[in-house]
């Protein structure tokens, strides 16, 4: 099988990728064989541990070399637009991390180019490549908690550690919608399609003094189906001991399934059953992204459908963008998803 030849930029999150070139993968058909990053001790290091010859700090260097399949575009979430468009426009396929975009422009932009070029943009939103919410899907698919009528899914992060370690995310500042509460939009979506419409509140607590922006949100949720969800995106706070950072909820008339554990009410009565799906090891979101290398080159050398491909990314930023309409409006604001 053909090896894919990845060029990464941003050694933050991007990281995770390096683990490609790891013996226990020679499985996988991608390997990261160049690596841009403005961190040139770091890149070294990197470079070094993994076996990659071939480094820069330019950006347009990267996309320039004709020996790369593909782009992985880690870097900081306004820098993406542009990334993206000179990756395509070289002829590369791109893997990017979320937010997509960050503007209902930019999307124009980024979904043009894609249909133009004919290559696969997928956003690695990591989560869908969690084993407890892949078996979740599978189980909802199969009808084993019957019809689904809601759902919710929070996100809850102290970030001050993060901005620490990429200051970026303060001086910017990042959009906390857009590059936070897109988590639990996109798990949401997966489970029950398209947002029609949003209500938002949010504040800025405070927590995180650098960080200049409302930082906490809670997320109303009304799906073009006619049911409905909410979203808790909580960065801004001191995190609740024993809390993970991302779950989801997803009631049906015959059951719920709440992460790995599945409740029954077979009998129509009280719930009496709870059911433990037992999953193999899976490294957090290292072994998030590994499902995700294992997608991107099916994607490319077989042809199939992104998981979050261009439109299902510019969903997403629209969701986002409707969310930030409806906290500073205070009304309920329609999602745009045709694109």
């Amino acid at each position: 099988m053909r090896t894919l030849r990845l060029g990464l930029a941003g050694l933050g999150h991007g990281r995770t990728l390096l683990q490609a070139n790891r013996p226990e993968f020679a499985d996988l058909p991608v390997r990261v064989t160049a690596v841009c990053d403005t961190n040139t001790e770091l890149m070294a290091s990197m470079a070094g541990e993994y076996g990659i010859e071939w480094t820069t700090n330019d950006f347009d260097a990267l996309v320039a070399r004709d020996d790369l399949d593909i782009i992985g575009i880690y870097t900081p979430g306004p820098l993406h637009c542009e990334q993206i468009l000179k990756a395509l426009d070289a002829g590369k396929h791109v893997m990017v991390t979320k937010s997509m975009v960050y503007s209902m422009a930019e999307v124009e932009q980024v979904v043009e180019a894609v249909d133009r070029t004919g290559l696969t943009l997928l956003v690695t939103q990591s989560l869908r490549g969690r084993l407890d919410f892949m078996d979740a899907k599978r189980a909802c698919d199969a009808g084993e908690i019957g019809e689904l009528f809601m759902a919710e899914a929070h996100y809850v992060h102290d970030l001050r550690p993060v901005y620490r370690a990429t200051p970026w995310r303060t001086s910017m500042p990042q959009d906390l919608i857009l590059g936070g509460a897109c988590h639990p939009i996109d798990l949401l979506r997966w489970f029950m399609g398209d947002v029609e419409e949003v209500h938002c509140v949010g504040l800025r607590s405070g927590v995180a003094p650098d960080y200049p922006q409302e930082d906490c949100f809670f997320i109303n949720v009304r799906f073009s189906s006619g049911k409905v969800g909410r979203v808790a995106n909580l960065l801004g706070m001191i995190h609740p001991h024993g809390e993970s950072a991302n779950s989801l909820t997803v009631y049906g008339s015959r059951g719920t399934i709440r992460d790995n554990i599945k409740t029954l009410d077979s009998e129509g009565d009280l719930p009496q059953r709870a059911y433990v799906t037992e999953l193999p090891p899976h490294s957090g979101h290292a072994g998030e992204m590994i499902v995700m290398l294992r997608h991107m080159a099916d994607c490319v050398l077989n042809g199939t459908k992104p998981w979050v491909g261009v439109r299902e990314g510019a969903r997403v930023v629209s969701t986002g963008l409707a969310a930030w309409e409806s906290l500073r409006t205070g009304q309920a604001v329609k999602v745009r998803n045709e694109f």
